[in-house]
């Protein structure tokens, strides 16, 4: 119970008998409702990294303690031991706050974004990242996403305070989401050798906090520690969105007032992928998650990850304990129940009213985030943005030597294809490739790199996404 010690979120503690015993009728509601832990993923068992969750042999047992006037055990000691101390963490590059974020004595939560400029010449390859919250007791969770733009200059003007509000995404298009994911009670994260995340240069690092509320005004200045990879990954771990509008089988995303509305999205696998997490993303509308893979033998079925009872509160990605290898050809499905009836009780409207999508709390998305690798080394492309906004753009190569080469826009589906460069010689070295995607529809592509053989050599999966999906 990590975030019930010590000064962690939890808003009690819960380390001896008789701080237990003072909140057992609470603990035996919310354990019985599964509130608590917050961990939503109910499917599959023994599947994600840090698995908050209570069988219900252990559920009926503290019903049980607590129906029998919660008797007092013999321990052999009275108070839970502190909480180990993290990890050792080998740190190359720190990045601060630049002041301190005052959390103002409110009972609601808030959403702030954080930019730290990274000050990076270089690309660099990132092979562990830790968040350390500067006030354990406020900060519940964080997500972390890069970008090498300054599109959040305006809105952090707008914003008086330190960082800028933002509700459920960050109020753009950066070059990579949830780049990396924290939640309360967790550690660094520390990729194995020969696994890394690509962080360009000129990098900034867009820290969207969420804290808890409090009836104090607290403080808060968090830390971000980089290590970085002794070598470059040829096969990189990137995050994004392929769960998104574009991809849904509905005509329209529309959640009529009392309606409870079912949305189905879907994408084909172009190439072996290994999946390591996924973040699921809605609002309060949002009930039920599911996402799964049909493999391309059109009858096995990979159950990725189950959501019964989703609360936006309690968002989180989920690491998997072993990555799971998703085929060329397999088809990644994702189903999510909304409920905007009145009996859905985190419903922010009363009387329910109608919502589109936005990423305001009166707005609702379907997102599923994806931290992929490909199977294959695809070293000739070099890494990129994954998230394109902008038609223009350049695409870079890195060429052992002289050759003839195409390059190509395919989406997933193979249905939108666009040929970039046809039998274009190049010499050895590095080259940038201007490409154009206006005209194609925005959804889920893939540069594929062709020599003269017609063999690919190199594929790299991007999103060209509408520069105001996140407003």
């Amino acid at each position: 119970m990590p975030c019930h010690q010590g000064d962690n979120i939890g808003p009690m503690a819960l380390t001896t008998y008789k701080k237990v015993a003072a909140y057992g009728q609470m603990i035996r509601y919310v354990t019985q409702e599964k509130l608590m832990p917050p961990f939503r993923a109910v499917a599959p068992t023994d599947h994600f990294v840090g698995e908050r969750r209570l069988s219900e042999k252990e559920i009926a047992t503290i019903g049980a303690w607590v129906k029998a006037g919660m008797p007092k055990g013999e321990p052999s000691r009275g108070e839970l031991s502190p909480l180990p101390s993290p990890p050792p963490f080998d740190t190359d590059l720190i990045l601060s706050m630049d002041e301190s974020f005052e959390q103002y004595g409110v009972y609601y939560d808030q959403y702030r974004v954080f930019v730290l400029p990274t000050g990076l010449t270089e690309d660099k390859w990132v092979s562990g990242i830790s968040f350390e919250p500067g006030n354990r007791s406020i900060v519940k969770g964080v997500m972390i996403s890069v970008d090498t733009s300054d599109k959040y200059q305006a809105l952090d003007e707008w914003d008086p305070e330190y960082g800028y509000f933002s509700f459920g995404e960050l109020g753009f298009v950066p070059d990579e989401s949830r780049w990396y994911s924290w939640a309360a009670g967790q550690d660094a994260e520390i990729l194995p050798e020969g696994k890394a995340k690509w962080l360009p240069k000129d990098a900034r690092l867009l820290v969207h906090v969420h804290y808890g509320p409090t009836g104090i005004r607290q403080r808060d200045s968090s830390v971000v520690k980089l290590r970085w990879a002794k070598v470059p990954a040829p096969r990189p771990i990137r995050t994004a969105p392929l769960i998104n509008p574009y991809v849904m089988t509905n005509d329209t995303f529309a959640v009529a007032a009392g309606e409870v509305y079912r949305v189905h999205a879907k994408f084909r696998v172009p190439f072996d992928l290994e999946i390591s997490s996924l973040f699921p993303h809605a609002h309060f509308l949002g009930r039920k998650f599911e996402v799964f893979a049909t493999l391309p033998d059109g009858r096995s079925t990979k159950l990725l990850l189950r959501i019964d009872d989703w609360d936006f509160h309690f968002k989180q990605g989920y690491e998997l304990l072993n990555p799971i290898l998703l085929p060329a050809g397999s088809v990644v499905h994702t189903l999510v129940t909304y409920d905007n009836t009145s009996a859905n009780l985190a419903n922010p409207n009363d009387p329910p009213r109608a919502m589109g999508w936005g990423k305001r709390m009166y707005k609702e998305m379907l997102l599923v985030y994806f931290s992929y690798q490909p199977v294959k080394k695809s070293s000739l492309l070099k890494p990129g943005p994954v998230n394109i906004s902008s038609p223009q753009g350049e695409v870079e190569l890195e060429l052992p030597s002289n050759n003839v080469f195409d390059l190509e826009i395919v989406d997933f589906s193979g249905d939108n294809h666009r040929v970039v460069l046809k039998e274009k010689s190049f010499s050895k070295g590095n080259h940038r490739v201007v490409y154009d995607l206006k005209g194609l529809p925005f959804g889920n592509y893939v540069f594929q790199l062709k020599d003269e053989e017609g063999q690919i050599v190199g594929e790299r999966i991007f999103l060209y996404l509408a520069s105001d999906l996140f407003d």
